[in-house]
């Protein structure tokens, strides 16, 4: 804008110019110096033809003062407050402004100059517009679709959409920063409090007093700002329905129904907008999935002592990699670099907390904090130690990952997932012995922080492990099927497995998780009735495996014997043993007699059986199986042993 007040000229800024540039904003109604500019700004005549770019450009060429805009009276009435009143507003309040502010003040003065009727504003644009054309300062296409709308290709109709237009002057080097600069916000707020300054009380007059900090403000008025805020949008600070009965049943509403001072409410919408800043995204800032729909949430945290540390605190609770190869490295690694810089900054003799905070949203109007904590760094560090242990409170499970045609498989083991990754595994039912998955809502964020953090991991864990078995036995059973099958399995079968063996690690580990937060470690558990049952089933299927290999010509049924009754074993360890203590007679009897080249493995397979089935004899094969046994079960029945092994690397 020039000092005239007419439009100078128009440009176009790339995303990372616009991503720097800053806006007063009162409310979603109320921004400067940009604001969202409905498009299209003309009227096109309904002819097809019309609609092709040179036919639009044509009549682009051919704009006149009279040429008929696309603006009903409400947009126009909007407009008008955005040139006109809400600058003025503004500029009694910045009058007294320094040197960083005078290129605003300038603007401000500037509007009240030049024509400020909405329909002459927005001609002007599209004069300008078409300049800017024929100079290459804007695209055609971007400049043809601001003037008649974007073209839909499906319905051969122009579709109306918004533009962000940005005010600034056009002589800048008068000034020492441009309107929107980084750096002049601060000076805006600080005039915008001073302009606020509480007036004298009345003689018999409280003064007013914040019920947030407990100082004395002025009070906050009729609305509070709505920041928006990544991945939510749009934010109310407060939202309130003043139509809703029970909203006013003590005959106040809005900003009413509590004491809020101005002061403390912009310094709030100030820190939410810098610890949500585009720059701070994977450091304070991130995407976690909801608990129960496809949608992201947003989850903060931040030093209270520190809050500008650069240390990216949010990867220890969320999955902030992007390159796909870094996504398959262990939690482990990816947090040891966020631990060391906290450390750094960790001084002794001083306490340092981290902030977590998480909010989703409930509705377009609407959204909720659903967890908010603080936590000790100490408490970090013994968190992040118990999750890494927890993860590797489990036997040797080694998955053998396919790396393409005429390459042999990497074996993968030992995976620890992240919180993001835990809860999404939450979210799926797995069915059919892993070949099908199915969404299903999940558990609360809150319940996966607290496993991580919280005083009292065991209850937690225990709830969590009743709802999260009945959803992935079906995978783990796949899995055994899976990895003794080999080759014989239908290839329909192994092309689900191939899909799914990342997610099976996951399950893995958080059996393990949930086991060490309830006492269960592995080095108890291995020795006990559950987990034998467990490796008696595998057994049990190599020796069906050996047995159709040479007396079958390598034709296998559909399932393995231990496979077969796995189910039931989770159920009746008695019943299962009972029922396999009649289908294995043959395949003893196989194993005592067999001398062939594979002699010595099924010798040794016949000899884990007795010495299982020995160490079985003294348990108590009556009693039902807990939550926990029925983990260490599946645990006992992928479990791998060194004969195993080999024998995984031999068919494989």
């Amino acid at each position: 804008m020039d000092s005239f007040g007419a439009l100078a000229r128009v440009a176009l800024l790339s995303p990372d110019e616009v991503s720097h540039l800053q806006n007063i904003a009162k409310d979603n109604h109320n921004s400067f110096p940009g604001f969202n500019l409905n498009c299209p700004l003309l009227q096109l005549k309904d002819s097809t033809e019309l609609r092709q770019p040179e036919f639009l450009w044509k009549e682009a060429l051919a704009i006149t003062s009279q040429s008929t805009l696309k603006y009903q009276k409400k947009d126009l009435d909007r407009l008008a407050n955005l040139l006109w009143s809400f600058p003025q507003e503004i500029a009694s309040r910045l009058k007294r402004g320094g040197p960083k502010v005078s290129s605003t003040l300038a603007l401000l003065q500037r509007l009240t100059l030049g024509t400020v009727a909405p329909e002459a504003f927005v001609h002007d644009i599209a004069f300008k517009i078409v300049a800017a054309i024929r100079e290459g300062r804007v695209p055609q296409e971007m400049g043809l679709a601001i003037l008649y709308g974007k073209l839909n290709k499906s319905s051969l109709r122009t579709d109306a959409w918004q533009i962000t237009l940005i005010l600034d002057v056009n002589d800048l080097g008068n000034f020492s920063h441009r309107v929107a600069d980084p750096v002049v916000p601060s000076e805006w707020s600080l005039l915008l409090l001073q302009s606020d300054s509480a007036p004298a009380s009345a003689p018999n007059e409280l003064p007013f007093v914040c019920g947030l900090t407990g100082q004395t403000d002025v009070p906050v008025g009729d609305k509070m700002p709505s920041p928006n805020l990544p991945i939510l949008g749009p934010t109310y600070l407060m939202s309130m329905n003043a139509d809703i009965p029970c909203h006013s049943r003590y005959g106040r509403t809005s900003t009413k129904i509590f004491p809020a001072g101005k002061t403390s409410i912009h310094n709030l919408n100030n820190a939410i907008r810098f610890i949500t800043h585009s720059r701070k995204r994977n450091i304070t800032w991130t995407g976690v999935p909801n608990s129960f729909n496809d949608k992201l949430d947003l989850v903060i945290t931040y030093l209270d002592e520190e809050p500008n540390a650069d240390v990216p605190l949010v990867g220890l609770f969320a999955d902030t990699e992007a390159d796909d190869e870094l996504k398959l490295a262990k939690y482990e690694a990816r947090t040891e670099h966020i631990h060391q810089a906290l450390k750094l900054i960790d001084k002794r003799g001083r306490d340092l907390h981290i902030q977590v905070i998480a909010l989703s949203q409930i509705d377009k109007g609407r959204k909720q904090v659903i967890f908010s904590a603080c936590y000790s760094t100490d408490a970090i560090y013994r968190g992040r130690d118990n999750w890494l242990a927890g993860a590797k409170n489990v036997p040797n499970i080694a998955v053998p990952f396919p790396m393409g045609k005429g390459k042999p498989a990497e074996w993968r083991s030992g995976y620890v997932p992240s919180p993001n990754e835990t809860m999404r595994s939450f979210k799926v039912q797995w069915l059919r012995g892993g070949q099908l998955a199915q969404s299903v809502p999940g558990v609360e964020l809150s319940r996966i922080y607290a496993l991580m953090l919280g005083p009292d991991t065991h209850n937690q864990a225990k709830w969590l492990l009743d709802r999260y078995l009945p959803r992935t036995d079906s995978l783990i059973i796949g899995l055994a099927r899976f990895l003794t099958g080999g080759s014989n399995l239908p290839q329909s079968f192994r092309k689900a497995m191939n899909g799914a063996l990342r997610q099976a690690l996951i399950v893995i580990a958080v059996y393990g998780i949930l086991l060490h937060h309830q006492d269960r470690k592995k080095e108890i558990y291995m020795e006990g009735r559950d987990y034998l049952l467990g490796q008696f089933l595998q057994f049990s299927d190599r020796l069906h495996k050996l047995y159709c290999e040479h007396e079958r010509k390598g034709s296998m049924p559909p399932q393995l014997i231990g496979n077969a009754v796995v189910s039931m074993a989770i159920q009746s360890p008695n019943r299962a043993l009972q029922v396999l203590s009649q289908r294995m007679l043959v395949y003893l009897a196989w194993a005592d007699r067999y001398k062939g080249a594979d002699a010595g493995l099924v010798k040794w397979t016949r000899k884990e059986l007795g010495r299982i089935s020995s160490d079985l004899k003294d348990t108590d094969l009556g009693s039902k199986v807990a939550t926990t046994g029925k983990a260490e079960l599946l645990l006992g029945y992928l479990a791998n042993t060194k004969g195993a092994q080999k024998d995984e690397e031999k068919a494989e």
